[in-house]
């Protein structure tokens, strides 16, 4: 009922006892329907935020483990790039003793095996040896499980079966046999170049040293005093007269340098070779000459062909060796 102030009528408003119940019912019911709605939002809202904390955390973890693989992985790589250096080093050490052996059969020596790298000490163990792509395969991929686990299961059953090691026991596998080679390769290599040299050099002096004939024939007047062919005086004979029909090729009998070449009174047309260390060989009386001043020729190459020319009774060739500007018998020089 409504009573007004002043001059207005009173209202009566009459609700059914019925209506109120359904009002009543249906507020509650709106209540509790509002008040599960906003319980479930919290509960579905918490779990979710559970659930990404969890997911969130998992996925930190699987980037540091991908991480991790990737070091790892950077770091094998790195070690492989290393033994593929090793491994050109030794090709270069082969090629050494190659060169090696080549000139010890060029100097009259047998030739000598490579020698074996140093022995690791006993209390170090023996490096793991893993095949380079199968160690970047292995890094690169982890997808076939199943097939991993059949070959591990078909190598157990037979003698042979070596446990699979991990990427980090690879890693230190590898760099275990690293630091062993890169002790052990510089001494084998500083040795071998040693002997190279060595023997370039004895080979070098034994390729500048007279020691062949400068052609074939019999010797028609030796070393040392003799009467002159031609003034029959007594006078010493500075090099050796070897009897060769004209025409016949004259070798060098050692590397050297031509220094002089043309007539030369006595002589006749002259050729002189300086091999070093004071030695000096001539190849006089030649019907004509092959080489120039300056230039370089190897034992046993053809340089002149003998004659009869300068100072001379017939056919031949006259060799002789001169030691520091001193003439010396030939005859110490020929095999």
């Amino acid at each position: 009922m409504t009573v007004p102030d002043g001059h207005g009528e009173v209202r009566t408003i009459s609700v059914p006892v019925l209506g109120i119940y359904i009002v009543s019912i249906i507020t509650f019911v709106a209540l509790f329907a509002t008040t599960i709605i906003v319980w479930n939002y919290y509960s579905v809202r918490s779990n979710y935020t559970t659930t990404f904390e969890l997911l969130q955390k998992k996925n930190n973890q699987y980037e540091a483990v991908m991480e991790g693989s990737k070091e790892q992985r950077e770091v094998v790589e790195s070690l492989l790039n290393e033994t593929e250096q090793l491994k050109d080093r030794l090709k270069q050490l082969e090629g050494v003793f190659h060169d090696v052996n080549r000139l010890l059969e060029q100097t009259g020596k047998k030739p000598v095996k490579l020698p074996p790298m140093p022995e690791k000490p006993k209390n170090q163990t023996t490096a793991y040896k893993p095949n380079s792509k199968y160690v970047v395969n292995r890094l690169s991929n982890n997808k076939s499980n199943s097939v991993a686990i059949a070959g591990v299961a078909l190598a157990a059953a037979t003698e042979n079966y070596v446990p699979e090691r991990s990427e980090q026991e690879l890693a230190v596998a590898l760099q275990n046999e690293l630091t062993f080679l890169r002790g052990a390769l510089p001494e084998t290599e500083n040795t071998a170049n040693k002997i190279k040299n060595t023997l370039t050099k004895k080979k070098d002096q034994l390729d500048r040293t007279p020691s062949i004939w400068p052609v074939r024939g019999y010797i028609s007047s030796s070393y040392g005093w003799r009467n002159h062919p031609v003034t029959k005086i007594p006078k010493r004979h500075a090099g050796m007269d070897i009897a060769v029909p004209r025409g016949t090729p004259v070798k060098a009998t050692a590397l050297g340098k031509v220094t002089r070449t043309g007539y030369v009174a006595g002589y006749g047309i002259l050729v002189e070779v300086d091999h070093g260390n004071g030695l000096k060989t001539l190849y006089a009386h030649n019907s004509r000459v092959l080489v120039k001043k300056g230039e370089m020729v190897k034992k046993g190459q053809v340089i002149a062909y003998s004659g009869n020319t300068g100072v001379s009774t017939g056919d031949h060739l006259h060799y002789e060796i001169r030691k520091n500007g001193k003439d010396i018998n030939p005859a110490n020089y020929l095999p």
